[in-house]
């Protein structure tokens, strides 16, 4: 019989619990910090329970599926375009480098450039409906996946691409075996930070003018100072980022197994 391996620093169930206790113990001081400031000023702070009840009202008379349904829409649609869009351009400037010298200042004026302040020109210029506000949730989620890709396809050993130029690699051989792999956690921590933007986008796009959604319901309840439902919505909103996110850690595990066993 083969003797058991020994595991690694870091592998054991302790190792494993050890940040969830953290996390669980974080979670319930935020909850028992939100029902204090609850009750010492119930006018600008709802308690968790007076926010889980509005929550449970407007799932019942349908309007947070509704609004979920059409923000998940918008979302993934931007978020889809953004991803699709950020990862081709950043493998390209990573391979051009004529393209990304003469490109590395635009890409970084632009990605300063406020596009939620910039939500009202576009919405007027290309109407109210779907293809406007895609248009701000995939500016406002392109530029980070953009970036991040084309840092992690720049930061490829360069030791490793003279031995596929010794062997006549192929572009796609390097493409496939190299710059694939090794760009994937570059551009999945881009795709993460673009996740977070893209939620901000769909926010403000739906806050501007045409309230729909998410943020018309957020928009409707700030007006009528409905602290509960404001505070119910941002935190579903929170959650649901966290959650997309940590989709995207997984994904990355997936792809990226090469680093744990380097590590």
């Amino acid at each position: 019989m083969r003797a058991p391996r020994p595991r690694a620093p870091g592998q054991g169930t302790g190792a494993r619990l050890g940040p969830l206790a953290v996390s669980a113990a974080g979670l319930l001081a935020g909850l028992g910090l939100w029902q204090l400031a609850g009750r010492h000023d119930p006018v600008l702070f709802a308690t968790p329970g007076r926010s889980a009840e509005a929550l449970l009202t407007l799932t019942r008379d349908g309007s947070l599926p509704a609004a979920l349904l059409s923000s998940g829409r918008l979302l993934v649609v931007g978020l889809a375009l953004a991803i699709v869009a950020g990862v081709g351009s950043g493998l390209l400037l990573s391979r051009a480098r004529l393209l990304r010298a003469s490109t590395d200042w635009l890409l970084f004026a632009l990605q300063s450039v406020p596009i939620v302040a910039l939500a009202p020109l576009i919405l007027s210029a290309f109407g109210f409906g779907l293809p406007a506000k895609t248009l701000v949730v995939f500016l406002t989620a392109v530029f980070p996946i953009v970036v991040n890709t084309a840092e992690g396809a720049h930061r490829v050993p360069a030791t490793l691409l003279e031995v596929t130029r010794t062997f006549r690699s192929s572009e796609w051989r390097i493409w496939k075996d190299l710059l694939l792999p090794h760009t994937v956690p570059y551009a999945m921590t881009g795709v993460r930070q673009g996740i977070a933007m893209a939620f901000v986008g769909t926010l403000a796009a739906e806050f501007f003018l045409n309230a729909s959604g998410i943020g018309g319901l957020l928009l409707a309840a700030g007006t009528q100072f409905d602290t509960a439902t404001v505070l119910g919505l941002t935190v579903l909103v929170s959650v649901l980022a966290v959650a997309l996110m940590g989709c995207g850690r997984a994904v990355e595990r997936h792809f990226a197994r090469w680093r744990a066993v380097q590590a």
